[in-house]
């Protein structure tokens, strides 16, 4: 088993040298854009010892719901390949993110691994970390390069003091909006309250510009969660108070999902909404027919291609607005996402060396204008700025994400949540009902 570190020294170039300039040269390697500077290299390839003409076959599992697209995944596939000293093949397996959790369980029961290499969501680091699923990576990692990734999105990966997956995207849910349709509704800028927010979306729906305002993820999935935990961290909150335990049925938690729930009585939220996963929502948005959507960080590069989206000439990203009671210039929830080993992968050394070269600094920089890096040196870079001019808003948001419970039975948390906020907003229950049944349900798993 290959212990190689992730070092500067191992590379053909330092991270400074980087920020200089992000051009990628060579025979296996072509940059998708170009910045002022001398040129970088690609990142080095250090892979064990060939065995004759043996193919190493990489299976590898990710999804097709939010992140990196399936098109520059295989494309970091095949020049890993080909960099590779080590003949290898890489196959990877995109399923929806609900698939992904049963799938690597599946995985990890079998002699042999289906997969060696997984998109690992924080939520599931204390349950893999635990039952052994993945392998430790701690000392393949040095602590400078534990130093130049902000520790919110590093220690989402460490249970019970190991790392589990190595960061490959610092995913935070942020807001978008339509200039143009605010504009006509008498709107110089986005909101910067929730509050204000609400008084826009009413001026949208009753001036007739759009029928509804707003759309989010709001089926019975784990992205529900998701959007609970983040209006949540809004007004100020969390779902789970500072020992642990639920408390989502007082202040921001309850003030939250009132919100929600007041946005589907009043007409403003698309009552589709509550069938809808992120690609849907970011398709309702990017089509015209609603003025706000609160998505991951994907949805940027796709409401600015004008292939993509008939509104890439007025979209617009800003700051998820807080409540007019919270200190916080605002409030978002984190999806950050890793790369792990699976423990029972016969390709352990090879596995590993692929997500070295999947998650260097000059392989995400050519990803800038739809996703933010992990690195804090890549995001807080001139370049970056540059190709990214909503840079700032970003590190803004990574700075103020809230994160959802991290506990071993987090996928029976989980499920509680989305059954409850999912029957308040298709008016079954109402909020304080919800909210209830949420602490004593949560509170029961533990006895």
């Amino acid at each position: 088993m290959s212990n190689e570190k992730i070092h500067p020294t191992n590379r053909s170039i330092s991270r400074r040298d980087f920020l200089k300039a992000a051009s990628l040269v060579g025979g296996a390697f072509t940059s998708s854009y170009v910045l002022t500077g001398c040129n970088s290299q690609p990142p080095t390839v250090t892979t064990p010892t060939p065995k004759g003409n043996e193919i190493v076959t990489l299976n590898a599992l990710y999804m097709n719901q939010a992140g990196y697209s399936e098109k520059v995944l295989k494309d970091i596939a095949a020049r890993y390949a080909k960099a590779s000293a080590t003949p290898v093949d890489i196959s990877f397996t995109f399923v929806k993110y609900d698939e992904l959790h049963d799938k690597i369980v599946t995985s990890a029961a079998a002699t042999t691994a289906t997969f060696d290499v997984i998109l690992l969501d924080l939520i599931w680091t204390a349950e893999f970390g635990k039952k052994g699923y993945v392998i430790p990576l701690d000392d393949r990692i040095t602590p400078e390069i534990k130093s130049d990734i902000t520790p919110a999105i590093f220690s989402a990966f460490v249970y019970n003091k190991q790392t589990w997956a190595f960061p490959f995207l610092a995913n935070f849910q942020c807001f978008f909006y339509n200039a143009d349709h605010l504009d006509k509704a008498g709107f110089s800028a986005a909101p910067k309250t929730l509050e204000e927010w609400y008084d826009q979306m009413v001026a949208l729906k009753s001036k007739n510009i759009v029928k509804f305002p707003y759309i989010d993820s709001w089926n019975q999935k784990e992205g529900l969660v998701c959007d609970y935990v983040r209006t949540t961290g809004q007004c100020g909150g969390d779902l789970f108070d500072a020992d642990g335990k639920p408390a989502m049925d007082t202040g921001a938690g309850l003030q939250a999902l009132q919100f929600m729930r007041q946005l589907i009585d009043d007409g403003l939220a698309d009552p589709a909404a509550t069938n809808t996963d992120e690609p849907g929502a970011m398709n309702a948005f990017v089509s015209g027919a609603v003025s706000f959507n609160t998505n991951w960080t994907f949805v940027r590069g796709n409401m600015l291609d004008p292939k993509l989206s008939k509104i890439s000439a007025s979209a617009r990203t800003g700051l998820l607005p807080p409540s007019k009671d919270n200190p916080a210039p605002t409030g978002s929830v984190s999806g950050f996402q890793g790369l792990a080993v699976m423990a029972n992968s016969k390709n352990v050394a090879q596995s590993w060396d692929f997500i070295k070269f999947a998650t260097d600094p000059t392989i995400q920089s050519e990803n800038l204008q739809s996703e933010f890096p992990v690195w804090t040196s890549v995001q807080q870079s001139s370049q970056a700025k540059k190709i990214n001019p909503d840079a700032d808003l970003y590190a803004t948001t990574l700075a103020n994400v809230h994160h959802r419970p991290r506990v071993a039975n987090y996928q029976q948390v989980s499920a509680i949540i989305q059954e409850e906020v999912h029957n308040c907003l298709l008016k079954q229950t109402k909020p304080e009902e919800a909210t209830s049944n949420m602490v004593s349900r949560v509170s029961a798993l533990n006895g």
